[in-house]
């Protein structure tokens, strides 16, 4: 099995460089120490790409042959050492991942009790269906008498239960096998974050997401001396996420065609939003394209921030009262035969 560097890992190795390089010390001896200090696994992976430098590759080349480092991290680092600003590249990359996992953090702390809540909830519900439904069943069929329909309608729902559990699990293998088979075209791509932009609230947020992740990497390059049209040309390769993909690539065929980077933007509006698409027209015409990256990347990740925060604050109490209000239904429609018959003894 092929060994990974996982995002901390990567932030660690980024960091370190980059303070070895600042303090003074060569890239050649800056490495050796960060080897010396990692871990058996790390230090294999790090050797491998040391190595491949010494004989001659560039650090970006060396790297893109490690299955640890993403297509952002060479891109990055290919961007700092063909304008000379290294030291730039692994700054951003530090700042990336340090700030990728403050997000992780908000995000794990946001859903972790509302999907234990959920995952408890849906354990007693199926408890209930199989087990109590059924038991309720008999009895009422011992009493006779006809059952009220929404009782019926729950009893209907445990004896379909386990043909309903089975299809969940051929369809859960079944999706799984599709997304190893097919995740790496741009069909099942488009499929995929089409539905995911769909979903209410958590659309918006991935939205914010990749606008500020858009804007930060647009800052690192026009205010390293790229020119627009070569960043974006980088960006493409950089960018995973298929809509924000195809929109680069869109915008570089709109600036090779005598457009600027408003008209290509404009396609997107739904991506990036009106307003972001003045601000970039008003850097155009203002020369201050770089800024306006730096603010907007600045000022979309802290109402990402935000938004989690948000998405926390509702997404527990309506889910709490949801399943509450699924699990009393149940209860109330098993109980209310013996309400009717309370009822009729009186």
């Amino acid at each position: 099995m092929d060994y990974k560097l996982n995002d901390k890992k990567k932030l660690s190795f980024f960091s370190q460089l980059q303070s070895l390089l600042k303090s003074g010390l060569s890239f050649s001896r800056s490495f050796a120490l960060i080897i010396d200090g990692a871990e058996s696994g790390d230090r294999n992976v790090l050797s491998h790409v040391f190595n491949r430098v010494i004989a001659g590759k560039s650090l970006w080349e060396a790297m893109g042959e490690e299955k640890s480092f993403s297509q952002l991290d060479t891109g990055v680092i290919r961007i700092g050492e063909e304008t000379g600003r290294l030291y730039d590249a692994l700054d951003f990359l530090s700042g990336y991942y340090t700030k990728k996992e403050e997000q992780k953090r908000m995000i794990v702390n946001a859903v972790s009790y509302p999907l234990i809540t959920l995952c408890v909830a849906v354990a007693v519900l199926m408890f209930m269906l199989l087990v109590v439904v059924p038991m309720f069943r008999q009895v009422y069929a011992r009493m006779g008498g006809e059952l009220p329909p929404v009782t019926m309608m729950i009893v209907r729902l445990s004896d379909a239960m386990p043909s309903v559990l089975a299809v969940l699990a051929v369809s859960a293998a079944a999706l799984t096998i599709i997304r190893k088979l097919f995740k790496d075209s741009d069909r099942y791509s488009r499929l995929t974050s089409g539905l995911l932009l769909r979903i209410p609230v958590a659309g918006e947020l991935v939205k914010k997401y990749q606008v500020s992740r858009f804007c930060r990497l647009m800052h690192l390059m026009t205010s390293s001396g790229v020119p627009v049209l070569q960043a974006l040309r980088m960006m493409s390769g950089i960018m995973t996420f298929y809509p924000y993909r195809e929109s680069v690539r869109h915008i570089c065929d709109t600036i090779e065609k005598g457009g600027n980077l408003t008209d290509g933007l404009s396609a997107g509006e739904h991506l990036y939003g009106k307003k972001f698409i003045v601000l970039v027209r008003v850097g155009e015409e203002t020369s201050s394209l770089d800024r306006m990256f730096k603010d907007q990347a600045d000022d979309t990740a802290s109402e990402l921030e935000f938004g989690i925060r948000q998405m926390n604050n509702i997404l527990e109490p309506a889910l709490i009262l949801c399943i509450g209000g699924i699990v009393a239904f149940v209860l109330i429609a098993m109980y209310m035969p013996m309400f009717k018959l309370g009822m009729i003894i009186q």
